[in-house]
């Protein structure tokens, strides 16, 4: 009876500590945060005594067997064992070096359970994030909606949370409501990365001269953009009359060859009352007033040539 009870008590303490065991192991299985060249140690959650093969490895690859190190370029010089705890110090952490490190380990061969831990690499957050509020009238029930949005400087793993009062709320947007009688409402956003963290505060009132009807900006937007176009067209129509009056002007100054020739006076010759037109009635009138005027060109040309009085045109010609 007395064995029996021993045996049960025996059986007790060993589900225990293996029940003790599997909640240290899980509880190793954990998310760590780090800023750009910080140094991070990570536990392998495992006791010392007993252990024949202490393994580290990176995203499936091995970097650390017992105490051999460096099986990847990436960590060269960097990673430090500790032999008796088996935990892994990483120095000057970069963004690449984000990612999941597990320790696998045996004893008498037999494996132990493994550990496994995500690390996350971030920049810290030096600039406060950037809040943007719209509001529109609800003349129904005489409140305000209120809309809200957080961005902060880029980078990676940000996430944003809000706080109105007692309100909590997650995500980089927000809606919310207010009445006038809520008087001035702070709206707060808060943005982490793990690393480090930062917020912004605006401060809104709900009234109906304050808030504006979300269509509003769109109208305002619109007649603004009616108006320009309504004043290029009015240049370009003042633009288009001036060339039509100048190009008008310069027409009524512009004279023929012909008219030009004919406003020539003719030196010499008795004043006509009828004026010449044309280059062939200028040079009829330069003619001798006693001679009887030619009525071709070639007679013309046979006057001015003309030496003595001849019977035939052929050999006034040659």
């Amino acid at each position: 009876m007395a064995g029996g009870r021993l045996s049960c008590c025996f059986t007790s303490l060993l589900l225990l500590g293996v029940f003790l065991r599997d909640v240290e192991t899980s509880s190793c299985d954990r998310d760590v945060y780090k800023g750009v060249g910080e140094t991070v140690e990570m536990a392998s959650c495992s006791a010392a005594g007993g252990v024949t093969l202490a393994q580290w490895r990176y995203n499936k690859l091995k970097i650390v067997d017992n105490n051999e190190y460096s099986f990847l370029p990436q960590f060269k010089g960097r990673l430090q064992l500790n032999p008796e705890s088996f935990n892994l110090n990483v120095t000057g952490l970069t963004l690449q070096d984000s990612g999941d490190f597990t320790f696998i380990s045996e004893e008498v061969d037999k494996q132990r359970p493994t550990v496994t831990i995500t690390l996350h690499v971030r920049e810290p957050i030096t600039t406060k994030p950037v809040l943007t509020s719209n509001s529109s009238w609800h003349a129904s029930n005489g409140s305000c909606g209120v809309s809200l949005q957080c961005r902060a400087a880029p980078g990676g793993g940000v996430t944003y949370s809000w706080a109105v009062g007692n309100h909590s709320s997650r995500g980089p947007g927000l809606h919310y409501v207010i009445a006038p009688r809520d008087g001035d409402t702070a709206f707060t956003c808060f943005v982490s990365n793990g690393v480090s963290d930062e917020s912004a505060s605006v401060t809104l009132k709900c009234s109906r001269d304050a808030a504006r009807a979300p269509g509003s900006y769109v109208v305002v937007i619109l007649a603004a953009a009616g108006g320009g176009f309504l004043i290029v067209m009015v240049m370009v129509g003042v633009a288009v009359c001036v060339c039509r009056r100048k190009q008008r002007q310069a027409d009524s100054n512009e004279l023929t060859v012909y008219a030009d020739i004919g406003d020539v006076a003719i030196g010499g010759a008795p004043p006509s009352p009828i004026k010449p037109c044309t280059l062939y009635e200028t040079i009829d009138h330069e003619g001798d007033a006693g001679r009887a005027a030619p009525q071709t060109v070639y007679d013309q040309i046979q006057l001015s040539r003309m030496r003595k009085d001849s019977a035939s045109p052929y050999q006034e010609i040659s």
